[in-house]
């Protein structure tokens, strides 16, 4: 279930919404189609976002800090490559965006705590991923205060 505020939020201001997130993607992934949802994340589905070992890091009573959050999936025309989702969880101000490389799905996590670090799909940390790494940094670093300055209303 959404939470009213937010799904209010997003229905008010979905078109101009819509039009940022586009020119965000679109300055580093061209012709990308896009999704967006309001979604819960509870702390079952936590791990499917943000990986468990770096929520445990940033908060030691993280399981009940994942609440009502933003997911936005771009999927590309193209390619896979193109094909990511960024997830914005609003109480905590995390950032992940992930996609697919070619050792399986990469996360890329950035607070304004602590400095970006990379993880994969099990959750270990790895090395920034050369294929969609770079692009995925350019995107947190435009995507980030976007979002702080847009639920901060």
């Amino acid at each position: 279930m959404l939470n009213i505020d937010l799904e209010r939020l997003l229905y008010a201001v979905q078109i101009d919404f819509q039009t940022e997130v586009t020119k965000i993607a679109g300055q580093v992934f061209s012709n990308t189609q896009f999704q967006l949802s309001a979604r819960k994340i509870g702390k079952v589905h936590a791990a499917l976002v943000v990986p468990q070992i770096y929520l445990k890091s940033l908060h030691k009573d993280y399981q009940n800090i994942v609440d009502n959050n933003l997911a936005i999936t771009f999927k590309s025309k193209n390619r896979a490559v193109g094909n990511f989702q960024v997830n914005y969880l609003t109480k905590i101000n995390i950032l992940t965006i992930s996609g697919y490389y070619k050792d399986g799905t990469a996360y890329l996590c950035s607070s304004p705590t602590m400095n970006p670090d990379w993880y994969n799909g099990k959750g270990y940390k790895i090395a920034r991923p050369n294929c969609i790494g770079e692009k995925f940094e350019l995107l947190a670093n435009k995507f980030y205060p976007f979002f702080e300055e847009f639920f901060a209303v």
